[in-house]
Protein backbone atom coordinates (compact mmCIF):
# COMPACT_ATOMS: atom_id res chain seq x y z
CA UNK A 1 0.00 0.00 0.00
CA UNK A 2 1.51 3.32 -1.12
CA UNK A 3 0.21 6.83 -0.74
CA UNK A 4 -3.57 7.07 -0.72
CA UNK A 5 -6.21 9.23 -2.37
CA UNK A 6 -9.49 9.76 -0.53
CA UNK A 7 -12.39 10.93 -2.69
CA UNK A 8 -15.90 11.77 -1.48
CA UNK A 9 -18.64 9.57 -2.93
CA UNK A 10 -21.62 11.15 -1.19
CA UNK A 11 -22.43 13.32 1.82
CA UNK A 12 -25.38 14.04 4.08
CA UNK A 13 -26.48 16.73 6.55
CA UNK A 14 -27.05 15.04 9.92
CA UNK A 15 -28.91 18.17 11.18
CA UNK A 16 -27.35 17.83 14.64
CA UNK A 17 -23.60 17.84 15.43
CA UNK A 18 -22.20 14.40 14.56
CA UNK A 19 -19.52 12.64 16.59
CA UNK A 20 -19.41 8.87 15.95
CA UNK A 21 -19.57 6.41 13.05
CA UNK A 22 -19.70 2.60 13.23
CA UNK A 23 -20.08 0.22 10.27
CA UNK A 24 -21.88 -3.05 11.02
CA UNK A 25 -19.37 -5.94 10.76
CA UNK A 26 -21.86 -8.78 10.33
CA UNK A 27 -22.36 -10.79 7.13
CA UNK A 28 -25.20 -9.46 5.00
CA UNK A 29 -25.28 -6.09 6.77
CA UNK A 30 -21.84 -4.67 5.97
CA UNK A 31 -23.52 -1.93 3.93
CA UNK A 32 -25.16 -0.58 7.11
CA UNK A 33 -23.69 1.92 9.56
CA UNK A 34 -24.80 4.18 12.38
CA UNK A 35 -23.97 7.82 13.06
CA UNK A 36 -24.40 9.36 16.52
CA UNK A 37 -25.18 13.01 17.24
CA UNK A 38 -24.79 15.36 20.22
CA UNK A 39 -26.84 18.55 20.51
CA UNK A 40 -26.28 20.75 23.57
CA UNK A 41 -29.06 23.20 24.40
CA UNK A 42 -26.74 25.97 25.55
CA UNK A 43 -29.36 28.20 27.19
CA UNK A 44 -29.67 25.76 30.08
CA UNK A 45 -27.39 24.71 32.92
CA UNK A 46 -25.41 21.55 32.01
CA UNK A 47 -27.53 18.47 32.62
CA UNK A 48 -28.49 15.27 30.83
CA UNK A 49 -31.87 16.80 29.98
CA UNK A 50 -30.37 19.37 27.61
CA UNK A 51 -27.87 17.03 25.95
CA UNK A 52 -29.99 15.47 23.25
CA UNK A 53 -29.00 13.39 20.27
CA UNK A 54 -29.91 10.78 17.71
CA UNK A 55 -28.86 7.46 16.32
CA UNK A 56 -29.01 7.63 12.53
CA UNK A 57 -29.13 4.26 10.75
CA UNK A 58 -27.84 4.38 7.17
CA UNK A 59 -27.41 2.00 4.27
CA UNK A 60 -24.80 2.71 1.63
CA UNK A 61 -25.39 1.14 -1.78
CA UNK A 62 -27.37 -1.92 -2.75
CA UNK A 63 -24.91 -3.34 -5.27
CA UNK A 64 -21.36 -3.06 -6.65
CA UNK A 65 -22.08 0.17 -8.56
CA UNK A 66 -24.78 1.64 -6.33
CA UNK A 67 -23.59 4.71 -4.40
CA UNK A 68 -26.95 5.61 -2.87
CA UNK A 69 -26.87 6.67 0.78
CA UNK A 70 -30.23 5.99 2.44
CA UNK A 71 -31.31 7.08 5.91
CA UNK A 72 -33.28 4.09 7.22
CA UNK A 73 -34.14 5.20 10.75
CA UNK A 74 -33.78 8.09 13.19
CA UNK A 75 -33.88 7.42 16.94
CA UNK A 76 -34.25 10.48 19.18
CA UNK A 77 -32.61 9.98 22.56
CA UNK A 78 -29.94 11.32 24.91
CA UNK A 79 -26.82 12.60 23.16
CA UNK A 80 -24.54 9.87 21.83
CA UNK A 81 -20.85 9.84 22.76
CA UNK A 82 -19.82 6.43 21.40
CA UNK A 83 -21.28 3.34 19.73
CA UNK A 84 -19.97 -0.16 19.04
CA UNK A 85 -21.44 -3.28 17.41
CA UNK A 86 -21.18 -6.61 19.21
CA UNK A 87 -18.21 -8.27 17.44
CA UNK A 88 -19.66 -11.77 17.66
CA UNK A 89 -23.40 -12.32 17.87
CA UNK A 90 -26.95 -10.95 17.94
CA UNK A 91 -26.32 -7.87 15.78
CA UNK A 92 -26.32 -5.77 18.95
CA UNK A 93 -25.35 -2.12 19.10
CA UNK A 94 -24.13 -0.65 22.39
CA UNK A 95 -24.48 3.11 22.87
CA UNK A 96 -22.82 5.38 25.45
CA UNK A 97 -25.12 8.25 26.38
CA UNK A 98 -24.75 11.75 27.83
CA UNK A 99 -27.35 10.76 30.44
CA UNK A 100 -24.84 8.39 32.06
CA UNK A 101 -26.33 5.23 30.59
CA UNK A 102 -25.29 2.32 28.42
CA UNK A 103 -28.04 1.18 26.06
CA UNK A 104 -28.34 -1.91 23.88
CA UNK A 105 -30.21 -2.03 20.57
CA UNK A 106 -30.85 -4.97 18.24
CA UNK A 107 -30.68 -4.67 14.46
CA UNK A 108 -33.65 -6.49 12.93
CA UNK A 109 -35.34 -6.82 9.55
CA UNK A 110 -38.38 -8.79 10.71
CA UNK A 111 -40.71 -5.97 9.66
CA UNK A 112 -39.35 -6.01 6.12
CA UNK A 113 -37.13 -3.00 6.77
CA UNK A 114 -33.96 -2.75 8.80
CA UNK A 115 -34.62 -1.20 12.21
CA UNK A 116 -32.82 -0.79 15.50
CA UNK A 117 -35.02 -1.94 18.37
CA UNK A 118 -34.25 -1.02 22.01
CA UNK A 119 -33.33 -3.95 24.25
CA UNK A 120 -32.15 -2.76 27.65
CA UNK A 121 -30.44 0.14 29.42
CA UNK A 122 -28.12 0.33 32.44
CA UNK A 123 -27.28 3.42 34.49
CA UNK A 124 -23.60 3.76 35.29
CA UNK A 125 -22.49 4.05 38.91
CA UNK A 126 -19.94 6.84 38.46
CA UNK A 127 -18.20 8.37 41.46
CA UNK A 128 -20.64 8.72 44.35
CA UNK A 129 -18.59 11.58 45.82
CA UNK A 130 -19.22 13.80 42.77
CA UNK A 131 -22.36 15.51 41.53
CA UNK A 132 -24.33 13.14 39.32
CA UNK A 133 -24.06 15.04 35.98
CA UNK A 134 -22.45 11.89 34.57
CA UNK A 135 -21.68 11.18 30.91
CA UNK A 136 -20.78 7.79 29.47
CA UNK A 137 -17.86 8.73 27.22
CA UNK A 138 -16.63 5.58 25.49
CA UNK A 139 -17.22 1.84 25.37
CA UNK A 140 -15.70 -1.36 24.06
CA UNK A 141 -16.89 -4.96 23.73
CA UNK A 142 -14.80 -7.88 24.90
CA UNK A 143 -13.55 -9.99 21.97
CA UNK A 144 -16.11 -12.71 22.75
CA UNK A 145 -18.99 -10.21 22.78
CA UNK A 146 -20.07 -11.11 26.33
CA UNK A 147 -18.87 -8.04 28.28
CA UNK A 148 -18.70 -4.28 27.81
CA UNK A 149 -16.32 -1.77 29.38
CA UNK A 150 -17.48 1.84 29.69
CA UNK A 151 -15.52 4.95 30.68
CA UNK A 152 -17.18 8.04 32.12
CA UNK A 153 -16.80 11.73 32.91
CA UNK A 154 -16.08 11.03 36.60
CA UNK A 155 -12.89 9.16 35.66
CA UNK A 156 -14.40 5.74 36.34
CA UNK A 157 -14.41 2.49 34.36
CA UNK A 158 -17.36 0.13 34.59
CA UNK A 159 -17.53 -3.50 33.47
CA UNK A 160 -20.89 -5.03 32.57
CA UNK A 161 -21.90 -8.57 31.62
CA UNK A 162 -24.17 -8.78 28.56
CA UNK A 163 -25.17 -12.45 28.59
CA UNK A 164 -28.37 -11.79 30.55
CA UNK A 165 -29.36 -8.17 29.96
CA UNK A 166 -26.82 -5.72 31.38
CA UNK A 167 -25.39 -6.87 34.71
CA UNK A 168 -22.94 -4.67 36.64
CA UNK A 169 -19.69 -6.52 37.44
CA UNK A 170 -17.18 -3.85 38.56
CA UNK A 171 -17.01 -0.07 38.78
CA UNK A 172 -13.80 1.60 39.87
CA UNK A 173 -12.23 5.06 39.97
CA UNK A 174 -9.13 5.28 37.78
CA UNK A 175 -8.50 8.80 36.48
CA UNK A 176 -8.43 12.18 38.18
CA UNK A 177 -10.47 13.74 35.39
CA UNK A 178 -12.55 12.40 32.50
CA UNK A 179 -11.81 8.84 31.41
CA UNK A 180 -12.03 9.61 27.70
CA UNK A 181 -11.54 6.11 26.38
CA UNK A 182 -11.30 2.40 27.20
CA UNK A 183 -10.54 -0.80 25.30
CA UNK A 184 -10.29 -4.52 25.90
CA UNK A 185 -7.03 -6.13 24.89
CA UNK A 186 -7.50 -8.23 21.74
CA UNK A 187 -4.75 -10.51 23.05
CA UNK A 188 -5.94 -11.04 26.64
CA UNK A 189 -9.65 -10.50 27.26
CA UNK A 190 -9.05 -10.04 31.00
CA UNK A 191 -7.09 -6.82 30.43
CA UNK A 192 -8.84 -3.47 29.97
CA UNK A 193 -6.95 -0.32 29.01
CA UNK A 194 -8.11 3.19 29.85
CA UNK A 195 -7.02 6.70 28.95
CA UNK A 196 -7.89 9.90 30.75
CA UNK A 197 -7.70 13.67 30.74
CA UNK A 198 -5.05 13.30 33.46
CA UNK A 199 -2.66 12.13 30.67
CA UNK A 200 -2.54 8.58 32.05
CA UNK A 201 -2.70 5.33 30.10
CA UNK A 202 -3.61 2.46 32.43
CA UNK A 203 -3.99 -1.32 32.20
CA UNK A 204 -6.36 -3.23 34.50
CA UNK A 205 -6.70 -6.96 35.23
CA UNK A 206 -10.41 -7.70 35.75
CA UNK A 207 -10.11 -11.33 36.88
CA UNK A 208 -10.14 -10.34 40.55
CA UNK A 209 -13.42 -10.77 42.47
CA UNK A 210 -12.90 -7.31 43.98
CA UNK A 211 -11.69 -4.11 42.36
CA UNK A 212 -9.53 -4.81 39.28
CA UNK A 213 -5.77 -4.62 39.78
CA UNK A 214 -3.70 -1.94 38.07
CA UNK A 215 -1.26 -3.90 35.89
CA UNK A 216 0.51 -0.99 34.23
CA UNK A 217 0.58 2.78 33.92
CA UNK A 218 2.12 5.23 31.48
CA UNK A 219 2.64 8.95 32.13
CA UNK A 220 4.41 10.05 28.93
CA UNK A 221 1.45 11.62 27.08
CA UNK A 222 1.69 15.39 27.41
CA UNK A 223 -2.10 15.83 27.20
CA UNK A 224 -5.21 13.72 27.67
CA UNK A 225 -5.35 10.19 26.22
CA UNK A 226 -8.39 10.23 23.94
CA UNK A 227 -8.36 7.02 21.87
CA UNK A 228 -7.18 3.41 22.11
CA UNK A 229 -6.91 0.58 19.60
CA UNK A 230 -5.76 -2.86 20.69
CA UNK A 231 -4.41 -4.07 17.37
CA UNK A 232 -5.72 -7.56 16.65
CA UNK A 233 -3.56 -8.13 13.55
CA UNK A 234 -0.28 -8.14 15.53
CA UNK A 235 0.51 -9.61 18.92
CA UNK A 236 0.57 -7.29 21.93
CA UNK A 237 0.22 -4.04 19.98
CA UNK A 238 -1.71 -1.11 21.50
CA UNK A 239 -2.18 2.20 19.69
CA UNK A 240 -3.07 5.45 21.45
CA UNK A 241 -4.25 8.87 20.34
CA UNK A 242 -4.01 12.01 22.43
CA UNK A 243 -4.85 15.67 22.67
CA UNK A 244 -1.07 16.14 22.31
CA UNK A 245 -1.58 15.36 18.58
CA UNK A 246 0.49 12.16 18.50
CA UNK A 247 -0.39 8.58 17.66
CA UNK A 248 1.75 6.10 19.61
CA UNK A 249 2.46 2.38 19.60
CA UNK A 250 2.96 0.44 22.84
CA UNK A 251 3.74 -3.15 23.67
CA UNK A 252 0.74 -4.15 25.81
CA UNK A 253 3.03 -6.12 28.11
CA UNK A 254 5.23 -3.10 28.89
CA UNK A 255 3.57 0.32 29.01
CA UNK A 256 6.44 2.33 30.51
CA UNK A 257 7.42 3.83 27.17
CA UNK A 258 6.13 3.87 23.61
CA UNK A 259 7.81 1.84 20.86
CA UNK A 260 7.12 4.47 18.20
CA UNK A 261 5.08 7.61 17.64
CA UNK A 262 4.04 9.98 14.89
CA UNK A 263 2.95 13.63 15.26
CA UNK A 264 -0.29 14.41 13.47
CA UNK A 265 -2.35 17.55 14.04
CA UNK A 266 -5.43 18.63 15.93
CA UNK A 267 -5.73 15.96 18.63
CA UNK A 268 -6.35 12.28 17.78
CA UNK A 269 -9.91 11.48 18.88
CA UNK A 270 -10.48 8.09 17.21
CA UNK A 271 -8.40 5.27 15.74
CA UNK A 272 -10.02 2.72 13.43
CA UNK A 273 -8.80 -0.23 11.35
CA UNK A 274 -10.41 -2.84 9.12
CA UNK A 275 -8.98 -6.20 10.24
CA UNK A 276 -10.46 -7.91 7.17
CA UNK A 277 -8.73 -5.79 4.52
CA UNK A 278 -5.54 -3.68 4.80
CA UNK A 279 -5.44 -3.98 8.62
CA UNK A 280 -2.24 -1.90 8.82
CA UNK A 281 -4.06 1.20 7.53
CA UNK A 282 -5.21 3.15 10.59
CA UNK A 283 -7.91 5.78 10.09
CA UNK A 284 -7.44 8.68 12.51
CA UNK A 285 -9.91 11.41 13.44
CA UNK A 286 -7.63 14.42 14.03
CA UNK A 287 -10.10 16.75 15.68
CA UNK A 288 -9.10 20.26 14.63
CA UNK A 289 -7.26 19.33 11.44
CA UNK A 290 -8.60 16.51 9.25
CA UNK A 291 -9.02 12.77 8.92
CA UNK A 292 -5.74 10.98 8.25
CA UNK A 293 -4.68 7.46 7.33
CA UNK A 294 -1.50 6.19 8.96
CA UNK A 295 0.26 3.01 7.90
CA UNK A 296 1.74 0.76 10.56
CA UNK A 297 4.94 -0.60 9.03
CA UNK A 298 6.49 -4.02 9.62
CA UNK A 299 9.10 -2.48 11.96
CA UNK A 300 6.30 -0.93 14.08
CA UNK A 301 6.98 2.58 12.80
CA UNK A 302 4.21 4.87 11.50
CA UNK A 303 3.89 6.61 8.15
CA UNK A 304 1.28 9.16 7.10
CA UNK A 305 -0.13 7.90 3.78
CA UNK A 306 -3.42 9.77 3.28
CA UNK A 307 -5.35 12.87 4.35
CA UNK A 308 -9.00 13.84 3.92
CA UNK A 309 -9.84 17.52 4.33
CA UNK A 310 -13.48 17.63 3.27
CA UNK A 311 -14.79 18.55 6.73
CA UNK A 312 -14.82 22.11 8.09
CA UNK A 313 -15.50 21.43 11.76
CA UNK A 314 -14.25 19.15 14.55
CA UNK A 315 -13.44 15.71 13.13
CA UNK A 316 -14.80 13.20 15.64
CA UNK A 317 -16.29 10.11 13.98
CA UNK A 318 -14.79 7.70 11.45
CA UNK A 319 -14.72 4.05 10.49
CA UNK A 320 -13.72 1.70 7.68
CA UNK A 321 -16.44 -0.36 6.06
CA UNK A 322 -15.82 -3.74 7.69
CA UNK A 323 -15.51 -5.97 4.62
CA UNK A 324 -12.99 -8.47 3.27
CA UNK A 325 -11.28 -8.59 -0.10
CA UNK A 326 -14.09 -10.72 -1.56
CA UNK A 327 -16.83 -8.19 -0.81
CA UNK A 328 -18.96 -7.36 -3.84
CA UNK A 329 -17.74 -3.82 -4.50
CA UNK A 330 -14.02 -4.50 -4.13
CA UNK A 331 -13.59 -0.94 -2.84
CA UNK A 332 -12.07 0.44 0.34
CA UNK A 333 -14.75 2.72 1.79
CA UNK A 334 -14.76 4.94 4.87
CA UNK A 335 -17.42 7.05 6.57
CA UNK A 336 -16.53 10.22 8.45
CA UNK A 337 -18.48 12.88 10.33
CA UNK A 338 -17.82 16.28 11.85
CA UNK A 339 -19.43 18.31 14.58
CA UNK A 340 -20.66 21.87 14.12
CA UNK A 341 -21.14 21.56 10.35
CA UNK A 342 -23.09 18.30 11.05
CA UNK A 343 -21.61 16.71 7.96
CA UNK A 344 -21.42 13.01 7.13
CA UNK A 345 -19.30 11.78 4.20
CA UNK A 346 -18.84 8.38 2.58
CA UNK A 347 -15.57 8.18 0.63
CA UNK A 348 -13.46 5.77 -1.38
CA UNK A 349 -9.81 5.17 -0.52
CA UNK A 350 -7.53 4.24 -3.43
CA UNK A 351 -3.80 3.89 -3.99
CA UNK A 352 -2.41 7.04 -5.57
Amino acid sequence: MGKLNIETITSHDTEQPADSIEWCPHDGWQDVFVCGTYQHERDEEPSSANRVGRILLYRFGGGPTDDTLSLLQTIDRSAVLDQKWNPRTNHQLAVAGADGTLALYALSDTSGQLQLEPQTTATLAGDETEERNLLALALDWSPDGKRIAVSDSHGCIELLNVEDGLQHVHSWKVHGFEAWTCAFSRHNENIIFSGGDDCLLCAHDVRCPGEPIMKGKNKTHSAGVTSLLSFAARDHILLTGSYDENVRLFDERQLKCSVSELPLHGGVWRLRSNPLREPDAILCACMYHNFSVVRLNADDSFELVGVYGEHESICYGCDWQQVGKGYRSGRNVIATCSFYDHKLCVSEVTVA
